[in-house]
């Protein structure tokens, strides 16, 4: 704990922070071991958000609000998801490739993967904010106002955030494809 402590400028951050560390370090835990099933792996997780939450402190007005809980687990379980894109990502993320028509067609398999493949990619590279909001709409197929109260933020704001990540994968995308045309 001394190292986040270390990362903070004021004593007052650093009293916020103590207090959401001693009010919220096993939830967090205890979050990120539902979703990774290892415990060591969870205190990873937890780790990597509680050094995430040095950067995203003025987030957190009252330390034993709803609000603040909602937006803790968010984190943890997004830092839980990255933990296990990084271990299995080709398992972890299976159930959501495109099935292919004609299972024979050896090429055309190889294509749909490589596309889906180099889609994850340009998703990962997106900025938190939009990645997160993108993530929740279509790996966990939540909606804007949900994904709004889990992020506090509006759903207006989601969907402003959803509509920026497109556009930023589709000029992602573009590039790529430009760039293999001259090739």
């Amino acid at each position: 704990m001394f190292l986040f402590l270390a990362l903070l400028d004021s004593p007052e951050e650093q009293e916020k922070f103590t207090e959401v560390y001693e009010q919220y370090r096993h939830f967090m835990w205890y979050v990120a071991d539902q979703k990774l099933q290892d415990a060591h792996l969870a205190e990873d997780a937890v780790q990597e958000a509680f050094l995430a939450l040095t950067r995203h402190l003025d987030q957190i007005e009252d330390v034993y609000s709803p609000r603040t809980k909602k937006f803790l687990a968010t984190i943890v379980r997004s830092k839980a998801v990255d933990i296990l894109r990084r271990s299995k990502p080709e398992e972890e993320l299976k159930e959501y490739l495109p099935e292919t028509q004609n299972e024979g067609d050896m090429l055309e398999q190889y294509l749909t993967r490589e596309n889906y493949h180099h889609l994850i990619s340009c998703i990962l590279e997106l900025d938190d904010s939009y990645r997160v909001v993108f993530e929740y709409k279509y790996i966990y197929q939540m909606g804007d106002a949900q994904i709004g109260d889990i992020l506090g933020i509006s759903a207006k704001n989601v969907n402003v955030r959803y509509f920026r990540a497109r556009k930023k994968l589709q000029k992602m995308i573009q590039k790529e494809a430009d760039r293999f045309a001259k090739a």
